[in-house]
């Protein structure tokens, strides 16, 4: 079974017509019926799919609604028509709606339309007290970064805290809002104003990361997350810490106090970048290393495991999940505790088994609502060796 098929059941009205605009599922419901419904259906799929432990309650988001700290607004363009998705979101804040109308407002008219049918998609990005623009251009002439600097000084002045305005081209025109490939080079990325980089303040220490870095977008519930994070993970003084798909280290820094030494792992060299700068404020042993995460770079560029040194890992890799043979490089280093973190519900019946055929049983399951309004959870399963 379907998450999103436990979710319909839950929901008489439910089709894939009738979803909400651009996934917005249960935002007409109130938080509370919202709830119900994903417990309901979080419960009906672990049932169906027979998988061991149910779930403990999901962890409610404080806030269910205007939360997003990123959003996105595709531009399309047909011969002589220019259309935007103008729509405004009751999951995002309320001064991203207000900056796509006010950016709309300009890119329709006459002196901005060279600049509107160059533009893929325009991206929000930032925290509940400041934003970034960033701007995804399908070309970039000496006239559209004229263009892209007039607007951004429509942005400076405006009253919604626009600290900064970027723009990336992508030549592709692709459906990956950011860019669909990395630049080679300098001239990929256009700085109009404000810093290259995003912040994020975690209470004792500030994490910084790239414009086009992943980051939570549900600023709400990072603090919950993280707490969950580290009791289920549960590090002690002489444990190593293998943090997969790291980012920019946002477990890594807030959970490696507690652990004997701490090696992130990403696959992009922007993000990785910026964990090493954060790694050099703090006297901790952290390291940070680059790499597609797959079976052979596990068993090749990782340090082998010891039994004097008890490992735990924690694994947060994207909704489409692991690469063929992860799991099995993983529990072949026999750590004492797995955190692996789902943001696809989907994919957690074929990665517990996989896991339980190595040698791992699940300790507990605890999905958290990070992604309100939609058909979607973010599920945390530890696991323990048999």
């Amino acid at each position: 079974m379907f998450f999103e098929t436990a979710i319909a059941h839950q929901l008489p009205n439910y089709t894939k017509e009738s979803d909400s605009a651009y996934g917005e599922t249960l935002a007409p419901l109130s938080y509370k019926d919202e709830l119900k419904v994903k417990n309901e259906a979080i419960k009906e799929f672990w049932e169906v799919n027979r998988l061991p432990r149910g779930p403990q309650p999901v962890v409610a988001s404080p806030m269910p609604r205007n939360y997003r700290t990123t959003s996105k607004r595709r531009i399309e363009m047909n011969p002589g028509d220019l259309r935007f998705n103008a729509y405004d979101s009751i999951l995002e804040p309320e001064e991203h709606n207000a900056i796509y109308r006010l950016l709309f407002e300009k890119l329709i008219t006459p002196a901005y339309k060279p600049l509107a049918y160059a533009l893929n998609w325009i991206i929000i990005r930032g925290t509940y007290k400041y934003r970034v623009v960033i701007f995804n251009v399908k070309k970039m002439d000496a006239n559209i970064v004229r263009k892209l600097k007039q607007i951004s000084e429509v942005l400076k002045q405006s009253p919604f805290h626009v600290t900064a305005a970027h723009a990336y081209l992508d030549t592709t025109e692709s459906d990956y809002y950011l860019e669909s490939k990395r630049p080679t080079d300098g001239l990929g990325f256009k700085q109009l104003f404000g810093p290259r980089e995003l912040s994020l303040d975690l209470g004792h220490f500030r994490l910084k990361y790239p414009v086009t870095g992943f980051s939570q977008i549900n600023e709400s519930q990072i603090h919950n997350l993280i707490k969950a994070a580290g009791r289920l993970l549960g590090l002690e003084a002489g444990d190593k810490f293998l943090d997969l798909y790291c980012g920019y280290g946002l477990f890594s820094f807030a959970l490696g106090e507690a652990a004997k030494s701490v090696l992130g792992v990403e696959w992009e060299g922007p993000s990785i970048e910026s964990a090493k700068a954060s790694a050099k404020f703090l006297k901790k042993n952290y390291r940070f290393i680059a790499g597609k995460i797959d079976e052979q770079f596990l068993q090749t560029r990782l340090p082998r495991a010891s039994a004097d040194e008890p490992e735990r890992i924690l694994l947060d890799p994207p909704r489409k999940g692991t690469e063929p043979g992860v799991i099995r490089a993983l529990a072949a280093r026999h750590p004492v505790r797995v955190l692996h973190i789902f943001c696809g519900t989907d994919e957690i019946p074929d990665a517990i088994k996989e896991w339980e055929r190595f040698g791992y049983r699940v300790k507990e399951v605890l999905p958290m609502d990070l992604f309100p309004g939609t058909p979607h959870l973010e599920t945390l399963i530890a696991l323990e060796r048999k």
